[in-house]
């Protein structure tokens, strides 16, 4: 049984800026504020989320992510079985209702994340082998380039092979007049490695195929939401013109959303981002419809710390993702909130077969990056 949701707003250290092309979505003057999640049951035993609200991606906030858990899905949930997830997400769905999104993901994520890890700790079993996978996978991170000059991006891509990564995400349509060029020098360096291009609905769709001829000529793998998320028609158009694959993500926050978009043959891979579809559990059920369709998968997440982006690489695993994938907390953070210093060996996430996500805060860190809910609020 639920016995009680605590909500920790903390504001971790940037290491350097990340830009997309609504702007900046963090930088080491301003910090990040990530919103941890903490639920206990009766026995005492904790489960642990994180959000990363990111304003300049979607639409919620900080601040609507603390009053939406603390004032909606906290007394929605109260008391009940920690392990009927499928009820739970129903009266998180009651309380906070979808639009044309599902209502307040991030929020339910960091929720859903923190009873998974509870549920599994309680069972015994990891993440993983809850979702359904017994070998444990090694998941690549990859790069991301997010450049406002050629020069920017070359010096970013010689970073990126010099540490080890497996492959790269380039930032464009924030500059768009010299997306090919960064594309083509990333690709240049990168001599061979993934390439992933992102323009996070930076373009049009006459740029778009244009840009799409050239660039497979470069070697990029995949293109990810070039314009306007609910531009069905473009994408349908796009899709069956395109040479690289054209994978969506802010395009999919339901399951709905995916078969619709499968219907009219308007996609060609699916960017799986638990925090955008609500969580794990709707993560799973999104991933076997596109794993059924033949549909390739890829990886990403929010710029977050250690237990969110965990809790991804098992999503990651047990959906079979085998390509680098856009985890950029250890890139963009100085720190977070789990001991040690963030970063992986190799650029590879080893997941550890615990109970739950194997991750804990550390309570010192923790302390350290808390702020009050008023600093939150701007009160």
């Amino acid at each position: 049984m639920i016995k009680s949701i605590e909500v920790i707003p903390l504001r971790l250290p940037v290491a350097q800026e990340l830009t997309i092309s609504r702007g900046s979505v963090g930088s080491p003057a301003t910090g990040a504020i990530h919103i941890l999640v903490k639920v206990t049951d009766e026995e005492g035993i904790v489960g642990w989320g994180e959000a990363r609200p990111s304003p300049r991606w979607s639409y919620e906030t900080p601040e609507s992510v603390v009053s939406t858990i603390t004032k909606y899905l906290t007394p929605a949930i109260l008391g009940m079985d920690e392990q009927d997830l499928n009820e739970i997400h129903r009266r998180m769905n009651a309380v906070i209702a979808p639009g044309v999104q599902i209502g307040q993901p991030i929020a339910k994520s960091a929720v859903d994340i923190a009873l998974h890890d509870l549920v599994c700790k309680r069972q015994g079993i990891s993440l993983q082998v809850h979702l359904g996978s017994t070998v444990i996978r090694e998941i690549k991170l990859g790069y991301v380039i997010s450049a406002a000059t050629v020069k920017e991006a070359i010096k970013q891509a010689e970073e990126g092979i010099n540490r080890g990564y497996h492959g790269f995400k380039i930032k464009t349509g924030i500059h768009p007049s010299i997306d090919l060029e960064m594309v083509e020098e990333v690709a240049r360096i990168g001599r061979g490695k993934y390439i992933w291009v992102d323009a996070n609905q930076g373009w049009d769709v006459d740029t778009t195929l244009a840009f799409s001829k050239k660039m497979a000529k470069l070697g990029v793998h995949v293109l990810e939401q070039p314009f306007a998320a609910n531009d069905i028609t473009g994408y349908r158009k796009v899709v069956a013109h395109s040479e690289i694959p054209i994978a969506l993500d802010e395009s999919i926050y339901t399951a709905m959303d995916l078969i619709q978009f499968i219907k009219l043959r308007a996609i060609g891979g699916l960017v799986l981002k638990v925090c955008r579809v609500g969580g794990i559990l709707p993560s799973k059920e999104i991933y076997t419809i596109a794993q059924n369709e033949g549909l390739p998968l890829l990886g990403s997440g929010l710029t977050e710390g250690r237990i969110s982006l965990t809790s991804s690489c098992h999503v990651f695993a047990a959906a079979g993702i085998q390509v680098p994938v856009d985890l950029n907390g250890p890139q963009f953070l100085a720190d977070d909130m789990v001991g040690g210093k963030l970063e992986y060996p190799n650029q590879v996430v080893r997941l550890s077969g615990a109970p739950g996500l194997g991750v804990e805060p550390d309570e010192q860190k923790v302390k350290k990056y808390h702020i009050n809910f008023r600093d939150v609020f701007g009160g």
